[in-house]
């Protein structure tokens, strides 16, 4: 990659550092210290070496960013070739300096702020971004991508026994038709102890249960250090060093040459319980496998090897977790929040899908298993390994959620009924990879090798929350870059390794089938819908003037709706608006109607409608041409060719994480890219679809529900008017406003300590709803899921005194229905933070418990709300009290 380096004479030192780094990373760096070359002034050079570069690096410090400096002449430059610096500038905090005196342009892209060593931490940044494949490359740009990712040649190492005290071992040598083989010796239960220790823990929180497996803590530097050397001093023992070695000097990093190391103890499962990641050069003092042109993969010898799976982007990722009552709890919700943080760019190009599920249940496990198709699966809890098996701890569905353990066996195989999509498994758990001394399968990741996972990622001691957190997120920017996966977790140690984790980085243990780590084939992105060439004219005045019974006489599935559905539907259009609220059109706010039954009687009257119109259709279907239909013919991902024939198949598929996706990126794109003239021919067609995803989640799924009916909202305007009806008049008070009714999870615990309906939350009181968590909850109303502690001690706080609240001890175990003690605006409110896929009628459902009161937040909100329909995340909306 070509860097232009940036920076202030006052920390020239600490960029010679850096430019050095840069330069035996194999990168092309221009640095200004050569002399000009004859004839060339210095701006020219400087436009000349930025218009050339492929990454501006800015070095920040407060001489950097003080008006008159040359390196903000610098930057400017760097502006005019990249409006959009995503991708192409990366600021480093250097020396401290007031983000208030950043310039503007630096606001948009996140500035790494180095805690260990800078130049290592600037190197792997740089690496990121060059992994990250363009929004707008083309196929040339891909193909230059693509070989950035190093190509592996593969050393397998196989043991087995020899004579007492002894081992042997095959080693296949990369485009060697020979073996060598050998023997070494080794005391396995030696180097097991060296690592076995109770190692310090720190102050943060570790992924094992209380009353677990004593001497499983964390080792310590020098531990893992002996360890390593023990194992490095038996497999480089005269006679096998020589082989080794050999095939070690093939690496060359400049050509993106690397050596897999493929470590196969099948037939001999003590040596699979040895920390072989610790691998430790004496004389070198290096680790072998913390380097991203060497990594490690365990290798069991199963059936054949499962095939590359080629999908079509985005990757989709089910995170689940479980915090059982009884054992340590997890900072979960901090993971998540940096996880969202991290991927977030991923996410919004369309590159990755993340779904959530709490309180992990086996029953909800299999349901989500079955709905989303995860590629990956991601299991964030407590681990062990006790009596021959590995162990999970899920949530049971008591009320204490006494912990649930799910053995591997079980856990394979309930997950081989998924592998048409799931290729891997990412066990963010501790001892999750901790094997048998008599089964080489006895381990949760061994176990899932032999059910037919293709990939396993599992925890060999305890791993802190801090360092799985950073192991994660590093680890999914890799892996959605199209790296394979032991490239991806190989670069992410690197990343722990610089940051200061010594030992941590170690920690992950990849076991595999698939033998060169190529887990997905990914497709490129589609190209996004094009806008509309001009924006439809306005009506005119006449027209906007119009009862909204005129604007929607003609609704799509009107003439289709049986008679006993008519009459109710015609006589919630007779009631005009109110005078002083005259009617809008179709691009303006949507008219009000009253009463929330139109709203369920319209949703079922249009998928009824819908039935008939498929029934009816399917003799004329079988008695016409033996072709296919034209509009039955987008049945793959790689036939679709508009936006809409793509989230079409998705939601046929029940892809609906992927079809989120696929749209929401389509409008970040383009505001407009879902209104009904872009869309075209499929715009109804993938609207219905669309309502009925949401329809069968909303029990289930209820976020997942809420953000594909706001989808569909944008697609069917019309349908928002029906879906968002009037302020409740006096005749129809009897149910306007309450609380939806408990689901029992609340009063069961609590009986008689009430839910506070809307119209008594005079205090601030917010009901938890379902896939609500603590950390949630601060960010729609502080605008920061990370202030969820504070949110916590302040209910506790309020709980003293107020008979409603309930004293929250575990943070990750709130129930639906219960009140919380909420922070309120000086009028005695709520100020929400819009979230993406949130809606108006969304927002009132879960703040009053009806979504039909969304027109009191429209009306406070005139000043930011011009339509209803668009409410954009971010956006600080302020929500009244409910009515009496």
């Amino acid at each position: 990659m070509k860097i232009f380096l940036s920076y202030a004479t006052e920390i020239r030192d600490r960029a010679e550092s850096v430019n050095a780094a840069l330069l035996a990373a194999g990168h092309d760096v221009f640095f200004d210290r050569e002399d000009l070359p004859a004839g060339q002034g210095y701006d020219d050079r400087i436009r000349g070496a930025i218009d050339g570069s492929d990454l501006f690096l800015f070095l920040i410090s407060p001489a950097a960013v003080a008006a008159g400096h040359y390196t903000r002449t610098e930057l400017k430059i760097a502006r005019r070739r990249w409006p959009d610096p995503a991708g192409h500038v990366l600021p480093v905090m250097v020396t401290p300096t007031p983000f208030g005196e950043l310039p503007a342009y630096l606001g948009s892209v996140t500035i790494l702020v180095p805690e260990g060593n800078l130049a290592a931490e600037v190197v792997l940044a740089v690496s990121d971004l060059a992994a990250l494949p363009s929004p707008a490359a083309d196929d040339t740009d891909a193909d230059s991508g693509a070989e950035s990712v190093p190509h592996y040649a593969s050393l397998k190492l196989c043991f087995s026994y020899a004579d007492a005290g002894r081992y042997s071992i095959d080693i296949q040598r990369p485009l060697q038709a020979d073996i060598i083989t050998g023997a070494f010796a080794l005391d396995a239960a030696a180097v097991e102890d060296t690592m076995r220790t109770t190692g310090a823990q720190g102050d943060d929180a570790v992924r094992r249960p209380s009353g677990a497996l004593a001497g499983n803590g964390l080792p310590t530097a020098s531990q893992a250090r002996e360890a390593g050397r023990l194992l490095y001093q038996a497999l480089f023992c005269p006679g096998l060093r020589t082989g080794i070695e050999d095939s070690l000097r093939g690496i060359d990093p400049q050509q993106g040459k690397g050596l897999r190391f493929v470590i196969d103890t099948t037939d001999t499962p003590e040596l699979g319980r040895l920390p072989w990641e610790f691998l430790y050069s004496p004389e070198k003092d290096d680790f072998l496998f913390s380097d991203r042109m060497k990594p490690v993969v365990r290798w069991l010898d199963v059936d054949e090897p499962t095939p590359t799976l080629k999908i079509s982007p985005p990757l989709r990722v089910l995170i689940a977790f479980a915090s059982p009552g009884g054992v340590a709890p997890l900072q979960i919700g901090e993971e998540l929040a940096r996880l969202d943080e991290a991927l977030m760019p991923l996410t919004k190009r369309g590159l990755i899908s993340i779904t959530t599920l709490e309180h992990t249940t086996l029953e909800r496990l299999d349901e989500a298993l079955l709905n989303i198709r995860p590629h990956v699966l991601h299991f964030i809890g407590h681990g062990d390994f006790n009596g021959g098996d590995g162990l999970l701890l899920l949530e049971s569905d008591t009320p204490d959620r006494a912990p649930d353990p799910l053995t591997g066996r079980r856990l394979g195989v309930l997950l081989r009924n998924h592998l048409n999509t799931l290729r891997l498994v990412f066990l963010n758990s501790c001892v999750g990879a901790t094997v048998s001394p008599v089964d080489p399968f006895g381990g949760i990741a061994q176990t899932l090798i032999r059910r037919g996972v293709p990939a396993v990622i599992a925890m060999q001691f305890v791993i802190p929350d801090k360092a799985a957190i950073e192991l994660s997120r590093h680890f999914y920017r890799y892996l959605a870059a199209g790296q394979p996966v032991d490239t991806a977790l190989t670069s992410a140690r690197a990343f722990l390794f610089a940051r200061g984790y010594e030992v941590e980085w170690g920690a992950p243990a990849l076991h595999m089938r698939s033998p060169d780590g190529r887990l997905f084939d990914i497709g490129a992105l589609p190209a996004a819908a094009a806008p509309p060439a001009a924006p439809p004219p306005a009506l005119p005045p006449s027209a906007v003037e119009e009862s909204p019974a005129t604007v929607e006489a003609t609704p799509p599935a009107a003439e289709a709706v049986p008679p006993a559905m008519e009459e109710p539907m015609e006589s919630a259009q007779a009631p005009s608006a109110p005078a002083t609220a005259p009617a809008a059109p179709v691009t303006a706010p949507p008219a009000r109607r009253r009463g929330v039954r139109v709203w369920v009687i319209t949703l079922l009257g249009v998928l009824i409608a819908g039935i008939v119109l498929f029934m009816l259709a399917l003799p004329e279907l079988a008695t016409e041409s033996e072709e296919p239909p034209v509009a039955m013919a987008p049945a793959t991902l790689d036939s679709a060719g508009s936006i809409a024939e793509r989230a079409i198949v998705q939601l046929d598929r029940q892809d609906y994480a992927g079809a989120i996706t696929t749209l929401e990126a389509a409008l970040n794109a383009d505001r407009r890219a879902l209104d009904p003239s872009a869309l075209g021919g499929d715009a109804e067609r993938l609207a219905e679809k669309l309502m009925n995803a949401a329809q069968s989640l909303y029990d289930s799924q209820p976020e997942l529900a809420q953000r594909l009916a706001g989808l569909y909202y944008r697609i069917a305007p019309e349908e928002a008017a029906m879906a968002a009806p009037a302020p409740v008049e006096e005749e129809d008070q009897g149910g306007g406003g309450q609380a939806a009714p408990s689901t029992g999870e609340w009063g069961d615990i609590a009986p008689g300590a009430g839910t506070g309906g809307a119209a008594d939350r005079r205090e601030p009181l917010y009901v938890v709803r379902p896939g609500d968590t603590l950390s949630g909850i601060a960010a729609r109303l502080w605008g920061n899921a990370q202030a969820w502690p504070q949110l916590l001690e302040r209910h506790n706080t309020f709980s003293q005194t107020d008979p409603r609240l309930r004293t929250i001890a575990d943070p990750d175990y709130i129930l639906v229905g219960e009140p919380i003690a909420s922070p309120s605006d000086s009028r005695g409110g709520w100020y929400y933070h819009v979230q993406r896929g949130d809606t108006l009628w969304g927002i009132s459902a879960r703040m009053y418990s009806d979504g039909s009161l969304w027109p009191r937040i429209a009306d406070t909100n005139t000043d930011i709300v011009t339509d209803p329909d668009l409410i954009l995340p971010g956006m600080a909306l302020h929500v009244p009290v409910a009515p009496d």
